[in-house]
């Protein structure tokens, strides 16, 4: 077996918004920059209608100068390079900020460029090259999206492909190997596979056996229940993948499924970061509260209090850029519990599968359950307030057996995919 190191296990930095990530990450990446450096923005690059996409520019601008600090300063509308070159002369060094909205991300390549001091060296060509270069990326949220035209969820499509692995335990969305689309990975009892949907298939690049993975557990649970996450990188090169089954326990997976190493428990995404849950086989059901997958420690704050076998969690990015995390537990009884921190709203009569996101990217998180009797299907509802407010309702007559909230992608739209008998569902 071989030692992976993996670091996208602990919970990230307060605020977890797209900007309040990639800003800090620029300034890190960039490193000392002189005193009074002038930071200017490009106008933004965007695969959207962006009516404010100058203020998104700028306002980036301004959030990378406080990062870096030593009086440095933003300028306040975008310029192209040339000119922003000449603007930065009487001044320090320039930082200029290339900004872009593409395929569901917020991409910033930064450039450190040298003072020039007098009137030859900014007439000269070609241009001194820069001393220093970074590269942030994050999905779109909420905070970003007040600068792009809204979504909404009034119009529901749902796209069918096939798969062939036979009972689905789990799924995970994600941009797996860092190539800007999604990939999905389905776990069962045998296997963890990952690939992509192609027209009106599912087609998988990579798989595993379990038996290749893990251990089988001195005590397995009654009826096999199973998580997966993707995790993605901050430095854009993709994301980590944690994957857990109840007969085997929790591992840490390479992209190329060859290497692994054990964790202490399932894992469970919250969107920037993953945590674990630990399996109890005597209730048939999970533990209260996550674990950090590493150490075992208790993570705090996590509203879980009672055991369950079902469990979901986002951070949520709200238009102001604050962020709170939202838990979502299904006890044995069929009682959903959502909660964010005094917060709180149940719902009875739950299904086994539940996921939380904000689809329409509006600061408010949707609740996706399953229908616990009667017809199955899934049910998208939205906590607003102190209620669940249901937006749609989508028949699965077929049953669904795994739910997985993915990032934005193709014109900044979250899917949902639903695993539903042989056929994976991609909810847009």
């Amino acid at each position: 077996m071989l030692a992976l190191a993996f670091v996208s296990l602990a919970a990230p930095a307060a605020g977890s918004s797209a900007l309040a990530v990639v800003a800090p990450e620029i300034a890190r990446t960039l490193g000392p920059v002189p005193s009074g450096a002038t930071v200017i923005a490009s106008a933004l690059a965007s695969d959207l209608p962006a009516p404010r996409g100058d203020e998104l520019a700028v306002r980036l601008a301004s959030l990378i100068a406080g990062q870096l600090g030593g009086a440095a300063h933003a300028y306040g509308r975008p310029e192209p390079l040339a000119a922003a070159q000449g603007l930065a002369a009487k001044g320090g060094a320039l930082v200029y900020v290339q900004v872009e909205v593409s395929r569901g991300q917020l991409r910033v390549a930064a450039d450190l460029y040298p003072r020039l001091s007098n009137a030859w060296d900014r007439l000269r060509l070609p241009l001194p090259s820069p001393r220093a270069h970074a590269f942030a990326s994050a999905p779109i949220d909420a905070e970003v999206r007040t600068y792009l035209p809204p979504l909404g969820l009034q119009q529901i499509a749902v796209h069918k492909v096939k798969h062939e692995l036979g009972e689905v335990l789990a799924a995970a969305c994600g941009d797996l190997d860092g190539d800007g689309g999604n990939e999905l990975v389905l776990v069962t009892r045998k296997s963890v596979v990952w690939g992509r949907v192609v027209s009106d298939k599912w087609i998988p690049t990579r798989a595993a056996s379990w038996d290749a993975l893990a251990s089988r557990v001195p005590v397995p649970f009654r009826e096999s229940l199973a998580t997966a996450a993707i995790v993605p990188r901050r430095d854009g090169t993709g994301g980590d993948l944690f994957v857990g089954l109840t007969d085997r326990g929790g591992v840490a997976v390479s992209r190329d499924l060859l290497g692994h190493s054990p964790l202490l428990g399932l894992p469970v995404l919250a969107d920037q970061a993953s945590f674990c849950v630990r399996p109890n086989p005597s209730a048939s059901s999970f533990d209260p509260g996550f674990i950090d997958c590493r150490s075992g420690k208790r993570e705090t704050g996590d509203a879980l209090s009672t055991r369950f076998d079902a469990v979901a969690a986002t951070d949520l990015v709200g238009k102001d850029g604050g962020s709170r995390r939202i838990v979502a537990s299904r006890d044995s009884n069929g009682m959903l519990r959502v909660r964010a921190g005094e917060e709180s709203v149940t719902l009875e009569g739950v299904g086994a599968q539940v996921a939380l996101g904000d689809l329409d990217e509006d600061g408010v998180v949707e609740v996706v359950s399953t229908t616990g009797s009667g017809e199955d299907g899934m049910v998208i509802s939205s906590w607003r307030g102190r209620e669940l407010a249901p937006r749609t309702r989508i028949s699965a007559p077929g049953g669904v057996r795994a739910l997985s909230v993915c990032p934005a992608e193709d014109a900044g739209v979250r899917a949902l995919v639903a695993v539903v008998g042989s056929e994976v569902w991609i909810v847009r």
